[in-house]
């Protein structure tokens, strides 16, 4: 394969006599050592003359024209003290060359700010920077001792995308995460370690249990972040339940006793995390369900009722009035809403049943909340107001489907990196 094209990017001081001549010199050995097809001097109109005198020590050393050996143009800009600038002028230069060229950046030379831009340029855009050192006398480094030392930001670059990265896994922007992964560069371990943090919390976030539990490895995270041990292994343990099937059952797999109940407190987690986002339409929607699914939990697990496909004679079978029975439009399928459940809930003498008569004006009030949504049926926008209210419902009816339920939910919490 061909060696790609080198592009040197270089900063230039001013400097006066023998400095002047020493950094001519420094940039010359820059040049000599990296052997560019192409360069470009970051110059003010009082450092332009130290290239000429770069090009006077190359006449003589080599007895060649540096013009006619080299191609190359100036940046010049005057504001030599403003960081923005400069650094502007050196992201212009790298996104204009860099399909074509590999880019080097030497920074030995110029003032602090022309050289703050150009080492913060090759940290944020990862190009390879170096300096021309050597034995110093007053100050100035003695010709012949001059070596191109190289400097690698890229460590410095990844601390701060970790940071980064951080932060999106704790606002629960695991897709984002992902992506801003995949720029880590030095860090290979971090890499893969967040990698697989991020798809376990995507997954578990979207409601994929399975999949959630075949990434998370609880060995890796416990001992990349040992202070969050505690929260991984309840969060591993959550995952185990809701993916745990009984296989000597005489009716072939069975469930896990209390996988609905984890179910229920994930997506309870889930509206929280949406209404941390400013989300409210979003947690509204999971309260929504969440509601939904506790009526749906105790019909099933109390009273063997299928509130998806109900069975006639099993509510006879829980002495389900016949007057209530000759209510429902009997056919071969018959669904209840969320209404209907918490009514038959009712007409079983049940806790939850009894704790929605008393609400019922409450609880149809908030009701509107998720229908008049725009992710539901109308065209309006929940408020944070409006999610409180809902929320509160929903954790004191959830508090009644299970004893444990605070538990559940905290075993169901995701993690918050430090």
């Amino acid at each position: 394969m061909p060696r790609k094209k080198r592009a040197l990017l270089m900063t230039v001081g001013t400097g006066t006599g023998d400095k002047r001549c020493s950094l001519a010199h420094g940039l010359m050995c820059s040049i000599d050592s990296k052997d560019p097809d192409f360069i470009c001097f970051f110059v003010s109109k009082d450092s332009k003359p130290t290239v000429d005198a770069l090009k006077k020590v190359f006449n003589n050393k080599f007895d060649e024209d540096f013009d006619e050996c080299y191609d190359y143009e100036f940046v010049e800009n005057e504001a030599v003290d403003k960081f923005t600038e400069y650094f502007n002028e050196f992201k212009s230069k790298i996104s204009e060359l860099e399909d074509e060229y590999r880019i080097l950046i030497d920074y030995t030379s110029g003032t602090k700010t022309m050289t703050m831009a150009a080492a913060f340029a090759s940290m944020i855009f990862r190009k390879e920077l170096f300096f021309v050192s050597g034995k110093r006398e007053k100050g100035i480094v003695v010709k012949g001792t001059e070596e191109c030392v190289p400097q690698n930001l890229y460590q410095v670059y990844d601390e701060l995308m970790i940071n980064k990265i951080k932060d999106l896994f704790n606002n629960n922007r695991f897709e984002a995460g992902k992506v801003l992964v995949d720029e880590i560069i030095d860090t290979n371990e971090d890499k893969e370690l967040f990698s697989k943090l991020f798809d376990a919390y995507y997954y578990f976030d979207s409601v994929n249990h399975e999949k959630a539990l075949e990434v998370f490895d609880i060995k890796e995270f416990q001992k990349a972040w040992p202070d969050l041990t505690k929260q991984f292994q309840l969060n591993i343990k959550a995952l185990n339940i809701m993916n745990t099937f009984n296989q000597n059952s005489s009716n072939g797999p069975t469930e896990h006793n209390l996988k609905k109940y984890y179910m229920l407190a994930s997506i309870l987690n889930n509206a929280r995390r949406r209404e941390d986002e400013n989300k409210f339409d979003d947690a509204v929607a999971r309260l929504y369900r969440s509601l939904e699914l506790i009526a749906q939990i105790r019909l099933s697990k109390e009273y063997g009722i299928n509130s998806s496909n109900v069975d006639i004679d099993v509510l006879r079978q829980n002495n389900v009035d016949e007057d209530y029975l000759s209510e429902i439009n009997i056919s071969d399928e018959i669904k209840f809403g969320l209404t209907a459940d918490y009514e038959l809930l009712g007409k079983l003498n049940d806790d939850l049943g009894d704790f929605y008569l008393k609400n019922k004006k409450q609880i149809r009030n908030i009701l509107k909340f998720r229908n008049n949504s725009i992710l539901a049926h109308g065209f309006d926008s929940c408020s944070k107001k409006e999610y409180d209210e809902f929320s509160v419902i929903v954790l004191k009816a959830a508090n009644l489907l299970h004893k444990d339920m605070e538990k559940f939910i905290e075993e169901t919490k995701f993690p918050i990196l430090l």
